[in-house]
């Protein structure tokens, strides 16, 4: 009985939102992708125009998608060096584009960064993550009710960090994406359809087939995600189902 699953089992689950990259927002010295989906950073600023849109400080920028409510995931690929930075989250629709500001949720960006090597969270102070080696495919994860951004390794299924609750006061939230180096790129993975839906049409867990342990499922998103497990079924055949 599907009632007997756990609790995280329970909750919905997201399909992969199609996440693409706004360049009316993108800096300069970013180089956006024909299909929207990958951005890198050059040394040389291009001729843009400087519109209120435009990220002119900072090298950012922000998905075409914007998201108010209910539960989303993408998953970004880093192509990279070990001396790169780059970072990506989530920030407010809202957040600043004309001055330097301290990249954390007090700005309005819930994100991980690379900082030449040392893998952190933008917290403020930032902090600094342990892990085995630096991912290099990671979801993404808004839950938009209850002011969760979490990140999760893409490659093995593993929780990486949850943000504190946040209040988002319904504000809209966008894909945010940091380009600090050359030769570092930032690519969107998942999603090949653009009728999935932004708002997260909700399925069961039954739905969702087990793929391999290379591919891991669209994570949960519950209040914590550190007991996420790898695939529903799983878990369903370790309860008899």
């Amino acid at each position: 009985m599907r009632s007997h699953l756990p609790l995280t089992l329970r909750l919905l689950l997201s399909p992969a939102d199609v996440v693409t990259l706004d360049t009316k927002t993108a800096h300069p010295a970013l180089v956006v992708s024909e299909d929207l989906r990958s951005v890198r950073r050059e040394r040389e600023e291009q001729d843009m125009t400087d519109t209120p849109e435009r990220f002119t400080v900072h090298c950012c920028v922000l998905g075409r998608e914007g998201f108010r409510e209910g539960r989303h995931c993408w998953e970004v690929e880093v192509e990279a060096g070990s001396w790169s930075r780059w970072a990506f989250g989530v920030a407010r629709e809202s957040v600043e584009r004309k001055r330097y500001v301290d990249l954390s949720p007090g700005e309005g960006i819930w994100a991980v960064e690379n900082w030449y090597q040392q893998f952190r969270s933008l917290t403020s102070p930032p902090t600094v993550l342990s892990l085995s080696s630096l991912p290099r495919r990671i979801w993404v994860c808004l839950d938009c009710t209850r002011g969760l951004v979490t990140f999760i390794n893409a490659d093995n299924g593993l929780h990486i960090f949850t943000f504190p609750p946040a209040a988002f006061n319904g504000e809209t939230l966008c894909p945010w994406f940091c380009v600090g180096t050359e030769k570092t790129h930032l690519h969107l993975r998942g999603g090949t359809s653009s009728t999935l839906s932004s708002s997260s049409t909700p399925f069961s867990p039954s739905s969702r087939s087990c793929p391999s342990p290379a591919t891991p499922c669209s994570p949960l998103l519950p209040p914590t995600a550190a007991d996420v497990p790898l695939c529903p079924a799983q878990d369903r055949e370790a309860e008899g189902e």
